[in-house]
């Protein structure tokens, strides 16, 4: 009950805060748009094995990729302390409300990338906050009511669905978002919202 009032009180004041953030809206072309943050959860192996594999493909098609994984744990044993996969942050650096905090987060959110990705397919409060306090130009995500608003565009996906299924998915739908919206880029940029 605790538990359940603590996250509507979260995604409250997430949304109030999400009224005040000023960015630049990008358009969502994954052809040209280079830097790519990526946001998943980290706390399991065979996650963070799939999210090397996605880095190492988009490092070959030219982007420049950034990944901040969630540790849903205060420490773990299978993860390398050194870049380039990712950076990490910890449930011990989460205050009452699942607000994350210190330095790794704070560097991510503050780059403005072309287009970031939330790869996760359930509900992880600190992941849906870092996005929605980035100063990312197009902004992915899963599609769910309580943080539609945070993302540019939402998929639908199966809650069993694995991330790096997730994480294919979200690139070719941009692919074909692009075809679509070459022919109309005078498109008003401040107001397009698209799900999928």
């Amino acid at each position: 009950m605790i538990e359940q009032l603590k996250k509507k009180l979260a995604y409250f004041q997430l949304n109030r805060e999400l009224k005040s953030l000023i960015r630049e809206r990008k358009s969502p072309n994954i052809h040209t748009g280079k830097s790519i943050g990526i946001l998943y959860d980290a706390s399991e192996k065979q996650n963070f094995e799939n999210m090397k594999e996605f880095f190492r493909d988009l490092k070959a098609l030219g982007k420049n990729p950034v990944m901040l994984g969630y540790i849903n744990q205060k420490e773990v044993t299978f993860h390398p302390l050194a870049r380039p996969e990712a950076d990490y942050f910890y449930i011990n650096e989460l205050n009452w409300f699942e607000k994350p905090s210190g330095r790794v987060v704070q560097n991510f959110v503050d780059v403005s990338f072309d287009i970031l990705i939330n790869v996760s397919t359930n509900d992880h409060f600190p992941l849906d906050y870092i996005a929605a306090a980035s100063k990312a130009g197009f902004k992915v995500g899963r599609a769910n009511a309580k943080t539609n608003a945070i993302y540019d565009m939402t998929l639908a996906i199966d809650e069993n669905a694995d991330i790096q299924t997730f994480a294919y998915l979200i690139v070719h739908y941009l692919n074909n978002l692009n075809n679509q919206t070459h022919a109309k880029s005078q498109r008003n940029r401040s107001s397009h919202h698209h799900t999928v």
